[in-house]
């Protein structure tokens, strides 16, 4: 059993059920402001889903659809703009409170940051939208408990590239396997690995049914006292008993 220093979260389908019924519908809403006739369907977002990155799932998108780029005269400003414009909206959705809490997240965080544990978002989505998710989830005093949120193009290479959790380990001087990484895909996943740490799945909407044979553990959330209890995808010998919720000891036997 080792030493739990940095405890490190993914941001969308983590912190909260994002993807589906936030990110997806700000794109649209961008869209239908700029007056460009697309709608990401949830099913057609699943694919989408599996490129890293919001302008680079634009710009791979329009790729496919040349008449509309010629049409819109859609160039890489324009791309930039629209993301800018979706961030916008996605940080209102956030403010207004459209977008909830998962199970167990400002609980664990309360705990880790009560341990001294260190924490930090590591995210391929814009840092202002992770910011205004994050304080309006967990109000100012929850975002103060992270004491680092990388994300957007902080790093060149995106999931399942390891190099955003690369940057944490690094700046705080941390050995790989004292680090345990919340995530919920499997490009997270990988990306977790890559660096060499230990990685959660907690499964969401848009994940389930991808392998994570690679994980630590993999349950439906990390749940809470007096809810039901989680669901165990995957058995690890050194949690056989299976808790009701996920604690950072229970993380630390895992290690």
């Amino acid at each position: 059993m080792g030493d739990l220093k940095a405890l490190l979260f993914d941001c969308d389908g983590v912190i909260a059920e994002t993807e589906r019924d936030g990110h997806r519908v700000s794109f649209n809403r961008a869209f239908k402001e700029q007056g460009i006739p697309v709608e990401w369907s949830i099913e057609e977002y699943a694919e989408l889903l599996k490129i890293a990155g919001g302008k680079e799932r634009m710009k791979d998108y329009f790729s496919n659809y040349p008449k509309l780029i010629e049409k819109f005269q859609i160039n890489n400003d324009d791309i930039k703009r629209l993301h800018e414009l979706k961030t916008e909206i996605f940080m209102n959705m956030s403010a207004n409170g459209e977008l909830p809490i998962r199970q167990g997240i400002k609980r664990i965080v309360k705990e880790a940051h009560d341990r001294g544990i260190l924490l930090a978002v590591c995210s391929t989505s814009n840092e202002k939208s992770v910011t205004a998710l994050v304080e309006a989830v967990m109000g100012k005093e929850g975002l103060g408990w992270f004491d680092a949120i990388f994300a957007g193009d902080v790093v060149k290479a995106k999931k399942p590239a390891p190099d955003i959790y690369n940057l944490a380990k690094n700046k705080w001087g941390l050995q790989a396997n004292e680090c345990f990484v919340v995530e919920d895909t499997r490009n997270g996943l990988l990306a977790a690995k890559a660096a060499g740490m230990h990685c959660i799945v907690t499964v969401s909407f848009y994940s389930m049914g991808e392998d994570f044979k690679e994980a630590d553990l993999v349950v439906s959330s990390l749940g809470d006292p007096n809810m039901d209890a989680i669901e165990y995808f995957n058995i690890n010998s050194k949690l056989m008993d299976k808790p009701e919720y996920i604690m950072i000891d229970n993380l630390i036997k895992l290690l």
